[in-house]
């Protein structure tokens, strides 16, 4: 018994040894004046030789950051920083909830060393993550890896060498067996962004590959910034070969969650590729509208139904066509009953008092019956009149939506 409270009695002094030692080097730290700066040495080193005290020396990490800028200071903070991230315990421990806000708030500093050795740190936090928690991993990679995208861009050398540093350290974690065998030509894409022709050939080889595994979360951080880049370039096959590869990984994602965060910067981007003047791109992002619905119901008929449906009565007429497309895709892989549900406001749209309105509906039920072939059949008595009513009896053919509906469903069933 009396060994057990010796033992516990220095427990307690060396823990307050510790908390005092952190309180002097948080003064040293906050320093000022000309000893300052040796001050401040002595305090980094001291943080070093304890990273393995995660509770005392984590919370100091945001310190050490603001200390990236020192020309003499600065090295030694940045191999302090990823001591610590390198010896947290247990293992992960506030790797995403301390460590990586604290390096992405860094980076917004416009002083290129703090942004480089912000980047620097990022590799034993990924380590850290992949080793022990993949889960933080996946929700943090889509948050690094466009600002990674973004410092590629910057002038210095450094920083963009500590870029692909990083952006090859993810590349090594990627698990998925198809895009394994590119992930050094993702990483290149990303690290040379001004070279087009590597997003252009990395999209191109992803194009014409047919995706048989599981998609990782390490293999969609490296994969959603090309995509959104090919969709972004002029170049017509970029945006189809893009938009086919969100929809093809979509579907093989092993998390849906792992997805949601790139939605939000790819899908309108597919909403502007709906009304390319390419047919093939046009048809590519409608399909992916589709695969939404699919693997992303719920944000499908939150966000994507409501903006197509408000482009079939609004939008000029390049809009209502691709939305039309997009939308017949959306219906196919809809349930069957929740689809049911929807076919009252396009009768309603296609016999509107508005002639825009009911063309933009009239292009719809030109697009349905070929995209959605014999799920179609059910519609056919109700939605055959608002056709045949559609008709304008237009000179030029192909500004009769309602003749080119009803062409359409006879074409496909006789």
């Amino acid at each position: 018994a009396a060994e057990d409270k010796a033992a516990a009695a220095a427990a307690m002094k060396v823990e307050k040894a510790d908390a005092a030692m952190m309180e002097g080097i948080d003064a040293a730290l906050a320093g000022s004046g000309k000893d300052a700066a040796a001050a401040k040495a002595k305090a980094i080193e001291q943080l070093t030789n304890l990273a393995s005290a995660t509770p005392f020396v984590l919370p100091r990490l945001e310190k050490l950051v603001a200390l990236f800028s020192d020309s003499k200071l600065g090295g030694p903070a940045t191999k302090a920083a990823c001591a610590i991230v390198d010896s947290v315990q247990p293992r992960g421990h506030g790797v995403a909830a301390v460590v990586v806000p604290s390096l992405l708030a860094g980076m917004e500093d416009k002083r290129w060393k703090v942004k480089a050795s912000c980047i620097e740190v990022f590799a034993p936090c990924l380590r850290q993550m992949a080793d022990t928690a993949p889960s933080q991993l996946a929700t943090c990679l889509p948050l690094i890896v466009p600002r990674l995208a973004e410092a590629a861009l910057e002038v210095r050398a450094e920083i963009r060498n500590a870029t692909g540093a990083v952006l090859r350290e993810i590349g090594a974690m990627v698990a998925s067996p198809e895009i394994k065998k590119l992930s050094q030509e993702l990483v290149t894409a990303l690290a040379e962004p001004t070279n087009q022709k590597h997003t252009h050939g990395v999209l191109a080889k992803m194009g014409n590959q047919t995706f048989l595994s599981l998609i990782d979360p390490a293999s969609l951080s490296l994969l959603m910034p090309v995509v959104v880049r090919g969709l972004k370039e002029r170049d017509s096959m970029s945006k189809k070969w893009s938009a086919q590869i969100f929809g093809s990984t979509s579907m093989l994602v092993q998390d849906t969650d792992s997805m949601r965060p790139y939605l939000k910067t790819v899908i309108p981007m597919l909403e502007q590729a709906l009304t390319d003047p390419v047919p093939e791109v046009q048809r590519e992002a409608a399909k992916a509208f589709g695969v939404m619905e699919q693997v992303f119901p719920d944000y499908s008929r939150k966000s994507a139904l409501p903006w197509l449906f408000g482009r079939l009565r609004d939008g000029e007429i390049g809009e209502q066509l691709g939305a039309s497309l997009a939308l017949a895709e959306v219906l196919l892989k809809m349930d069957k009953a929740k689809a049911a549900e929807l076919f009252p406001e396009i009768e309603a749209g296609a016999t509107d008092e508005k002639a825009s309105v009911r063309r933009g509906f009239l292009e719809l039920l030109e697009t349905m019956p070929h995209a959605m072939k014999m799920d179609f059949v059910p519609f056919i008595k109700r939605l055959f009149p608002a056709m045949l009513m559609g008709i304008s009896g237009d000179k030029d053919k192909d500004e009769d939506a309602g003749l080119k509906a009803a062409s359409s469903l006879v074409a496909r069933f006789g």
